[in-house]
């Protein structure tokens, strides 16, 4: 069981520059303008090579927790409160059921939220992990549910599919977090899209299927999970500054894909 609370030096504060807020299809989002962010290592962009040494191997040495399957450590740049990064120990790319179910038992214990982006959809490391934090934001709960496909798949007992009330697909897994991972790994093999991005909060995982990275020029860099939960994080003061909610709103259709 992954421990809720971490060693207070072990994490690095959030501490933005400057924010601002905006409705977003008629939910609050917050910008914030985090600089430090841009020395990410491999972060997404067109100077990033097709393959690179991984930085893996150091960062689990910075574990604060482990065990024989997985591990905490801190994020050096860190876009929430109390952040931290959940780490398989062996090497995969996409998570297994294993993954979520233990993302999702912690977020329910922490009341917290879990972030999941993949290379392609905004990470800068190939291998699969996921941002912890005990914050929440209010962008994901104000967004109005509607049904999702009945005939999708065959779900698990104790499971069900919503969606949002967006023009892009934003499709949420809701259960208990055992049978929610197998619907994922369900999901997973129905997908037609390279990559997605997820949102875990509460009893759902909520699923943004992806047809593009880098959504510019409505957000000059690459999309992921920070921003779907509703934090948009820019490394420059001008696209921060003239950003507006048309802009957000142009981004999230230009990065995702069409409603079911």
């Amino acid at each position: 069981m992954l421990p809720l609370s971490a060693p207070e030096a072990a994490l690095v504060p959030l501490r933005p520059v400057a924010s601002r807020t905006l409705r977003v299809f008629g939910a609050s989002a917050e910008l914030v303008w985090l600089p430090e962010r841009a020395l990410r290592h491999g972060r997404p962009g067109a100077a990033r090579p097709a393959f690179a040494p991984s930085p893996v191997p150091r960062i689990l040495g910075e574990a604060f927790w482990s065990d024989a399957a997985f591990a905490l450590t801190p994020n050096r740049f860190p876009f929430a409160r109390a952040q931290r990064l959940l780490w398989p120990r062996a090497p995969q790319r996409e998570p297994d059921a294993a993954f979520w179910q233990l993302v999702a038992e912690w977020v329910v214990r922490a009341a917290g939220t879990g972030m999941v982006n993949q290379v392609g959809a905004a990470a800068s490391i190939a291998r699969a992990h996921a941002h912890l934090t005990p914050e929440h934001l209010p962008f994901l709960a104000e967004l109005p549910e509607v049904a999702a496909p009945a005939d999708l798949l065959a779900l698990p007992a104790g499971v069900s599919l919503v969606a949002k009330a967006v023009p892009f697909c934003l499709l949420g897994v809701r259960g208990a977090p055992a049978p929610r991972a197998a619907a994922l790994l369900a999901l997973a093999e129905l997908r037609l899209t390279a990559v997605w991005t997820a949102v875990v909060v509460g009893d759902t995982t909520w699923l943004y299927p992806r047809s593009r990275e880098v959504p510019a020029p409505h957000f000059p860099q690459a999309l992921g999970a920070a921003e779907l939960w509703g934090r948009w994080c820019y490394v420059e003061e001008a696209p921060f500054a003239a950003a507006t909610a048309e802009d957000l709103e142009a981004a999230l259709l230009a990065a995702g894909m069409p409603a079911l």
